[in-house]
C-alpha cells in the first residue's frame, strides 16, 4: 500500500508524506515506513567541491532527512490514537480485522542521481548513508535502475 499520509503534529497542523505499508498476512503484521519522493533530477546527492575533504549532502537530501525524521518523531507520538485515526482512514485497503500499528517506522529518501559521482563523492555519500541506517535507507534513482536491472536479469536466467 502506498497512500500520502496527513501526520498530526502537536499544534493540530498537520505533515503530509507517503505511508509505505508491507502487509505479512500470514502472521497478521502490518509493517509501515515513511517515503519521501523527490523529483528526479540530474543533480546529485553530494557536493561536487568538499568542505575540510568532505563532499557533503546537498541541501534538498539534508532536507529531505530532517523531514523525515520529524514526521517519524511526530508519527511515533501520535501513538494509539494515530493508530485508530489511520486504521479508520485506511480501513477500505486493509485486509479485514487488521489494524495499522506504529512500532519504530523507519523512512525511506528517494532522491539525486549517483551515476555521475566521482569515487571520492561515492565514498562520502556511502559514509552518509551509513550514518543514517537505523532510521532512514537513502536511495537514488540509479540505485533503483540497478536494482531493477538485476532482479531483471535475475528472473531471466531462472525462467
Amino acid at each position: 500500500m502506498l497512500a500520502s499520509l496527513a501526520i498530526e503534529k502537536n499544534s493540530g497542523k498537520n505533515l503530509s508524506s507517503y505511508l509505505f505499508g508491507f502487509e505479512l498476512f500470514l502472521e497478521g503484521v502490518s509493517s509501515y515506513d515513511l517515503v519521501e519522493i523527490k523529483k528526479p533530477s540530474g543533480s546529485a546527492v553530494v557536493t561536487r567541491g568538499t568542505y575540510r575533504d568532505n563532499h557533503i549532502p546537498m541541501k534538498e537530501l539534508s532536507g529531505s532527512i530532517m523531514q523525515l525524521e520529524k514526521y517519524i518523531l511526530y508519527l511515533n507520538r501520535w501513538g494509539v490514537v494515530g493508530e485508530s485515526k489511520l486504521t479508520h482512514r485506511y480501513a477500505d485497503k486493509l485486509p479485514p480485522g487488521m489494524q495499522i500499528r506504529i512500532t519504530n517506522p523507519g523512512g525511506i529518501v528517494i532522491a539525486g542521481r549517483s551515476h555521475n559521482l566521482s569515487e571520492q563523492q561515492l565514498l562520502d555519500f556511502e559514509v552518509i548513508r551509513r550514518k543514517y541506517k537505523n532510521l532512514i535507507d537513502i536511495v537514488t534513482y540509479d540505485d533503483l535502475i540497478n536494482r531493477l536491472e538485476r532482479i531483471i536479469d535475475h528472473w531471466r536466467s531462472h525462467t
